[in-house]
Parts: structure tokens; sequence; C-alpha cells
């Protein structure tokens, strides 16, 4: 059974603006988007602060989300060029 998503709000903002600026990104963020609801855990898991989250590349960016197992649900947290990611 696949998985809901939620967007952080922040990123929920973030994804209306990247939508009118780089459709090819925004497409191509959603078509991952819709992996990680098949399959969860297609992401490399992160460690030490970011222990508990994933992440996925997507070109130079990188798009870093959450597990919840119990609410049956996909956090994404952020989608951030790889530089700035894990600051």
């Amino acid at each position: 059974m696949p998985y809901d998503i939620k967007f952080d709000e922040k990123i929920e903002q973030e994804f209306e603006k990247l939508k009118k600026k780089d459709k090819g990104l925004y497409t191509e963020t959603m078509k991952k988007i819709l992996r990680i609801v098949e399959n969860p855990f297609l992401g490399k898991p992160l460690r030490n602060v970011l222990k508990g989250k994933y992440r996925v590349h997507i070109g130079h960016f990188v798009l870093i989300y959450e597990v919840d197992n119990e609410a049956h649900q996909i956090i994404i947290i952020t989608l951030a060029h790889h530089d700035d990611a894990y600051r």
C-alpha cells in the first residue's frame, strides 16, 4: 500500500515557486516523489544529526525526507542544491 505524502510548510511554498521557475526540475522531483511513495526506503539513510531521514539525488539537487511508518506517511523536508543540502 503506497504511503501518503506530506510536505513541510516551508517546502510546500518552495515547491510552488519551483513549479513556476524550473518546470523541468519540478517534474523530475515529482517523478522521484512518486517512486518514493511506492518504496519509502528507496533513498539512502542519513546519519548523525539527520539520522532517521533519507535522501535521493535529483540532478545537482538533494531531496531529504522522513518516513513515518505509524502514520503511513512520507514527510518531504527539503529540496536543496547538493552544496547547501546538509547545512
